[in-house]
């Protein structure tokens, strides 16, 4: 049913609980963002009440997170309000708090130090799986302790680490009030060890184990969060979104997720030929709820502030005040000409001022080589972390040919490894050999600088994504939007940048030659339209430049999500309706009816079919 079209005359005011780890606002003191997860809570919030406006809606969103160790609470406000909670037989409280963002956003804070003192602003995902557990068992649990208290109208959370908050809300709440969830990276699931028997692992966080475990939460012998709150979300009448696609899941992660194995496989070996496949990354990691629930993609956006001629980085006062803050006063940028040029004068433009981005191009080379660029140096650029997810070392295996390719192409490298990531310090150890070879064409660093990240993704002429994985994709859409070319996988959300991008496609990840070779092929293309198409290679910039990364339409469909939960329910509570006045009627006709009504097993079996053939059995 399209609430656009409902006889249900949406609510006026519309209450919104938003669950999630990560909120961003790190500036704040008051936010943490590890990943795309605390961009996303950052900004979408404020955009959904902008899109509810146009919908005649009066959107109230409340955003719930943990209160991590490292934050200032004496910024924060106490509620009074007192959650109990229980784990492993024990009873104990979470402290409530809450702080308003200058930008109109309230977000609630949970607290306890018994949970959550070991946090820091380094670490908010403890790595000890039995901690894990309890501690995403304990917050869900006062996160909906408070929901329950809170007269909202719908709950929308975000990722596998909230994922039991519906449990908690119990099946009378979520009779009344929709719940949404949203998958920002189904490869982490929330997949914890039966200890003893998965019954008794539920018992110790409060949740009926005999109930629950065998239908929600077991996977392969393992509790799945992520599987368990698709289920109960789907059957309660709520959505599951992913960070790409569309409604309907034809492109995106969101097609992705639905992907099996034997699917992916299939599609490798037709990629290569016919060539034997040794190995395909399968974006569900088997949890086969993907294959069989729907999933919508909403496509993320990023805020206007990302955009060239509003970057913040790229204004003289912001860095000065970085700068101010500076540990031992040293200085943003080692070249002092560009500490100069930058410090002094904004370097912000649009798609009328390019030659903007062409001195930052200058300054970019002088901070990297130590010199003025000369006979037109191409700048191909790698910014983010050395995971395995993100496959950079990929650009360290053709770096070499790319630079016998083209006498004057350059690399400019600003990523690192995690501690105790064996593969991405090999991947440091990598780029650190290819500086060391070539210092004069290739540049690396491996300590993190957000000045110097935006110099280069502004500067830069191309920049390299070759992700294994890519969810929605941000760094493609920072890149573009500065006029910096992707060339990138064709994965997840970065199809959306294919207007003015390269994407090669490959799915075996055994054979990384294979893949090298395809992604040297669409660097040499690049580099190919650069020297010898230049006005095929401005009309790309204009392009990146044009492109929409607004949260307009994304906002808008989630906004009708919202609406779409509060029909559902309605259409729910008439089909209950429909249920019982035909089971009291239907023995009238015929007294036997309920010995015959047995409804086909799934998938030939009907929902309302099994609701009836219960309420006759009753």
């Amino acid at each position: 049913m399209n609430p656009e079209t409902s006889n249900s005359k949406p609510k006026t005011t519309l209450r919104v609980a938003m669950p999630a780890w990560e909120i961003g606002r790190v500036r704040s003191g008051l936010g943490a963002k590890v990943g795309g997860l605390g961009v996303i809570v950052e900004e979408l919030p404020p955009e959904l009440v902008k899109a509810a406006a146009k919908q005649d809606i009066a959107l109230e969103i409340e955003i719930l997170s943990p209160c991590f160790a490292h934050y200032d609470k004496s910024q924060l406000t106490d509620t009074g309000i007192r959650v109990p909670v229980v784990l492993d037989g024990h009873t104990f409280d979470f402290t409530v708090y809450e702080h308003v963002f200058p930008d109109g956003q309230k977000v609630v804070y949970f607290w306890d130090e018994w949970q959550l003192g070991w946090t820091n602003a380094a670490a908010i995902y403890p790595d000890d799986p039995e901690m894990a557990f309890k501690l995403y068992a304990t917050v869900s649990q006062a996160m909906a302790g408070y929901i329950r208290q809170g007269n909202f109208d719908t709950v929308h959370s975000h990722d596998y680490h909230v994922g039991l908050v519906p449990f908690y809300l119990g099946d009378e709440f979520l009779a009344r009030v929709p719940h949404h969830f949203t998958i920002h990276n189904a490869t982490y699931q929330g997949r914890f060890p039966v200890y003893g028997h998965g019954y008794e692992t539920l018992g110790r966080i409060g949740l009926d184990g005999a109930k629950l475990f065998h239908h929600y939460f077991d996977h392969f012998d393992h509790l799945n969060f992520m599987k368990a709150v698709m289920l109960k979300t789907h059957e309660t009448g709520g959505k599951i979104t992913t960070v790409s696609g569309d409604l309907a899941g034809t492109w995106g992660y969101a097609a992705e997720l639905r992907m099996s194995r034997e699917q992916l496989w299939a599609a490798a070996q037709a990629q290569k030929g016919g060539a034997p496949v040794g190995d395909v990354f399968v974006p569900n990691q088997g949890l086969d709820v993907f294959e069989k629930l729907p999933i919508a993609g909403i496509t993320n956006g990023l805020s206007a502030r990302n955009r060239p001629e509003n970057l913040a980085e790229l204004k003289a006062s912001v860095l000065q005040d970085m700068q101010k803050r500076q540990k031992y006063g040293r200085p943003l940028f080692d070249n002092p000409i560009v500490q100069q040029a930058m410090l002094h004068r904004d370097h912000n433009f649009d798609a009328g001022r390019l030659h903007v981005k062409a001195e930052l191009k200058r300054l970019l080379h002088l901070e990297a080589f130590g010199i003025e660029p000369a006979q037109d140096p191409i700048l191909i650029t790698v910014v983010g972390r050395l995971v395995a997810q993100k496959n950079l070392g990929l650009a360290a295996d053709i770096a070499e040919r790319v630079l016998a390719h083209d006498e004057n192409t350059k690399f400019v490298i600003l990523a690192s490894a995690p501690e105790g990531d064996p593969e991405g310090k090999a991947t440091e150890a990598a780029f650190f050999g290819l500086a060391q070879r070539h210092p004069d064409r290739v540049y690396f660093n491996n300590t993190f600088n957000l000045p110097l990240s935006r110099l280069i993704l502004a500067g830069g002429d191309f920049t390299l994504i070759p992700s294994r994985f890519e969810p929605c994709g941000l760094v493609d859409y920072e890149a573009a939007l500065l006029g910096t070319i992707p060339i990138a996988r064709l994965t997840g959300g970065l199809g959306k940048i294919a207007h003015c991008g390269y994407l090669y496609e490959w799915l075996d990840i055994s054979d990384r030659e294979g893949e090298a070779a395809a992604f040297l092929q669409k660097v040499k293309e690049a580099i190919d339209v650069y020297r010898q198409n230049p006005t095929r290679h401005y009309e790309l910039i204009k392009a990146a430049v044009a492109t929409d990364a607004s949260w307009d339409t994304s906002a808008g469909q989630y906004v009708q999500m919202y609406r779409y939960g509060l029909v559902m329910k309605e259409w729910f509570a008439a089909r209950e309706r429909l249920v019982k006045r035909f089971a009291r009627s239907a023995p009238k006709e015929l007294p036997q009816f309920a010995d015959f009504f047995i409804p086909a097993e799934a998938p030939y079996g009907d929902t309302l079919n099994w609701q009836l053939r219960h309420a006759l059995k009753k």
